[in-house]
Formats: C-alpha cells, structure tokens, sequence
C-alpha cells in the first residue's frame, strides 16, 4: 500500500532534486519562442501564489489556493466568498482549459476546448509576466465573469477573451475597479 503522505523534510529533498530540471526547463522554454507556451504550463501553479499575495496584499482579505476546484483562489474570511481562476499570459488573453469531455461538460465544446460554466468563479485574474518572463514588471488584470459570458451559450463563457474586453480590463485603473467592486474595500496596502 503507498503511503500518500510525504514529511515537509521529503517533500524538500524531492523538491530539491527538481530544481535543476525545473530550472533548465524554464530558461530552454523562455529563450526559444516555440517554447513560449510551456513557460505558462510551468509557472501556472507559481501565478497563483503570486496573484494570491497580490489579492490580499491589495484587498486586507484573507484567501488561499484550493486544489480540485474550478476556480485556483478563494476567500476565507467571513464575508461572502469571491472565487478566482487565474490564468498566466504573455501576449493573446486566450481561455482555453484542459478539462475532459465528459456528461459533466457536455455541451461545452465547440472549439476543441471545453468552455468554462459561468457559475464556476467570479473573476479572472490574468498574469502577464515582465519582458523576460519575470515577476519583474509583470501586471495582474482581473476580469469579472460578467465580462466572459458567450453571448451565443449564456450558461458559459467565452474560449477567448475578446479583444474589446483585454481592452478594456487590461489598465491598472479597471485593476482597481475590480478589487473596489468585489472587495467593497479600499484597502492601502501600506498601511
């Protein structure tokens, strides 16, 4: 029987050992533009963590990432809860998900990708890193599923946000209006 349970001392020497592939793999995939696509696939799960202190840094709520969800962040306060998927994007604001075709997602795919349901998070939260694939310089753009909604399937969401949508959500002021309009907060991060 496998033991599925692992000490944080294991869990660092694995990690440990990984590092230089995972290290190697990143700077392979930032230095060549066909791997462009796979810096995202690598640092997916990091983007969460760094979209996940940038949310409660900007808004004083706690929240944390859920494994098995729909959405990748959740708040944990008392208040009603705001859920979060986040996605890590250098150019195109693209929305596709590896989801299986299955009776639960049935009627979802008309792209070849599974579409998001509208009622599976509250927001988006897109990553898009520095010049060089860094945190650096990189922006967070949030975007309400108000915004996604397919007009075609009302039930779900687009497979790429449109270009008027970027447009409009990728500024620091529609940032703030967001956090100010799920949050109901105006939360000074330096004090």
């Amino acid at each position: 029987m496998v033991n599925d349970t692992i000490s944080i001392i294991e869990a660092e020497k694995s990690v440990d050992e990984w590092l230089p592939f995972v290290r190697q793999a990143l700077i392979n995939a930032m230095v060549d533009p066909k791997g462009h696509r796979d810096v995202g696939k690598i640092l997916a799960l990091s983007s969460e963590y760094v979209v996940n202190n940038f949310l409660m840094k900007k808004t004083g709520r706690p929240s944390m990432i859920v494994v098995g969800e729909s959405h990748d962040i959740i708040t944990t306060d008392d208040s009603t809860p705001i859920r979060t998927q986040v996605k890590f994007r250098k150019g195109d604001w693209h929305f596709e998900t590896t989801r299986r075709n299955s009776a639960k997602n049935q009627g979802t795919n008309s792209t070849g990708h599974v579409a998001y349901r509208r009622n599976e998070f509250d927001m988006v939260a897109i990553l898009i890193p520095g010049e060089t694939f860094g945190i650096s310089g990189s922006k967070i753009r949030l975007v309400p599923v108000h915004e996604l909604i397919n007009p075609k399937k009302q039930d779900q969401l687009v497979p790429r946000i449109r270009v008027a949508t970027k447009r409009k959500c990728d500024t620091d002021e529609n940032t703030t209006h967001v956090i100010e309009s799920f949050y109901k907060t105006r939360h000074d991060p330096l004090g």
